[in-house]
């Protein structure tokens, strides 16, 4: 996230070809910027945002080291994973982590090889190729839902045969309806079945309903936040509104970030008179670029919400464990129509009280994109104008910074023109 990350990816790349040395080197450098941030957080940041940080960073550790780690994606049931001793981390993550070093056209380049089609999102087309050429040691599982992107299972497919580990796919029917409840509840049992063959231990149901109450400490914190969201934000940087976004959906169970979370609606700052207040859609870019300066977070213009801080929110029940988690899958706002997912960051247009609306449309990313004629034309019948940019949020050679900087100074000038 910072010149340091790039010089330490410069150093990096000097041992790509041998990859022992480039393990060694990554495990040390990740180990000592995990140090850094667990004793030694950024004293001018909010205690929830330096705990965000430091398990986005983990998560990625974790993953370099090898240590009982399951690569999942976004909308995975992580939780079950947590109560069974593994450790989640995010396959899109892992990519953002490389973005971040200015290494991540090493393992696009690998999958280019492979004959991985060009048009595949660079999320999965860096995660292949880090399994292709084994940057990274194997994770015990590679597990994977059906929400939001088609490319799921073809690429956690391959990312399991290329470590010859088990794979998992949970298949959640699109609608957001009740009676699809009962089929996803159904392959969560499965799924505990094989956690408990790769594991080799009985899986404890006590221990997840610990985790679920966790989550629901977490949310009840995150909402009460929520609500003073009118008039006050919390302080974060794009890139760590990525962060909070992968923390948010694969560790909602740890205790840590339901500890980390129990100030966050004190620590809100009230939002200046002269501010212009955004809602972010979909994902920023992870590498450093010109949007991390416009939208600082001691700027006149603040990112004060984003979709994907929120959507993964469900009333989860510790005494009815996996049937929650059905629902939370099944029920996730990106599960069902452009309908569902409009009227959905609508209501968060509205908690935020924002003065405009950004769209990333991340190169690759259909789904996403594909709705954005649908959300722009119901912003602004709301009177909320809408810019959509697009991008790639992983390929930092794609980014055009010249005109992103451009098109954004003209939608705030927009905005000023409103008051």
């Amino acid at each position: 996230m910072s010149r340091k990350s790039v010089r330490f990816g410069s150093f990096l790349r000097n041992h790509i070809d041998d990859r022992d040395s480039f393990k060694k080197w990554l495990q040390l450098g990740m180990a000592f910027e995990n140090f850094r941030r667990k004793y030694f957080p950024d004293r001018d940041r909010p205690r929830f945002v330096n705990t965000v940080n430091h398990l986005a960073l983990e998560e990625v550790y974790h993953a370099v080291k090898g240590e009982k780690t399951a690569w999942v994606n976004l909308m995975n049931p992580s939780e079950l994973l947590l109560s069974a001793g593994l450790r989640p981390v995010s396959a899109e993550g892992i990519s953002g982590a490389l973005s971040s070093m200015h290494l991540e056209d090493t393992a696009i380049s690998v999958s280019s090889q492979a004959g991985i089609s060009d048009s595949l999102c660079t999320f999965h087309r860096a995660s292949l190729g880090v399994s292709l050429r084994k940057l990274l040691p194997p994770p015990k599982l590679v597990m994977t839902t059906s929400i939001l992107c088609d490319g799921n299972l073809p690429t956690f497919k391959r990312i399991a045969g290329e470590y010859d580990v088990p794979f998992i796919l949970i298949d959640v029917p699109r609608g957001r309806k009740q009676e699809a409840v009962g089929y996803v509840l159904s392959q969560l049992k499965d799924v505990i079945v094989t956690i408990q063959e790769i594991t080799g231990k009985p899986f404890k149901m006590d221990e997840l309903s610990l985790r679920l109450s966790y989550e629901r400490e977490l949310i009840n914190n995150l909402e009460k936040a929520r609500l003073r969201a009118h008039d006050s934000y919390l302080p974060q940087h794009l890139y760590e509104h990525m962060n909070s976004l992968y923390v948010l959906h694969t560790l909602a169970g740890d205790p840590r970030i339901a500890l980390g979370s129990r100030n966050v609606a004190e620590s809100l700052k009230v939002i200046p008179e002269n501010a212009k207040r955004i809602l972010w859609l979909h994902i920023p870019p992870y590498y450093d670029n010109e949007l991390f300066e416009l939208f600082s977070p001691n700027s006149e213009n603040l990112v004060v919400g984003n979709e994907l801080m929120w959507d993964w929110i469900y009333p989860v029940d510790p005494d009815r464990p996996l049937e929650s988690l059905a629902k939370k899958l099944v029920f996730n706002p990106l599960c069902g129509s452009v309908v569902d997912r409009g009227e959905f960051c609508l209501g968060l247009a509205r908690d935020f009280n924002v003065d405009g609306v950004i769209h990333f449309s991340h190169w690759g990313c259909r789904q996403s994109s594909g709705g954005v004629p649908f959300l722009k034309r119901l912003f602004e019948s709301e009177k909320i104008p809408f810019l959509e940019l697009t991008g790639d949020c992983v390929d930092h050679s794609s980014q055009g910074a010249g005109q992103l900087r451009t098109r954004v100074e003209a939608f705030l000038e927009i905005l000023e023109n409103r008051r």
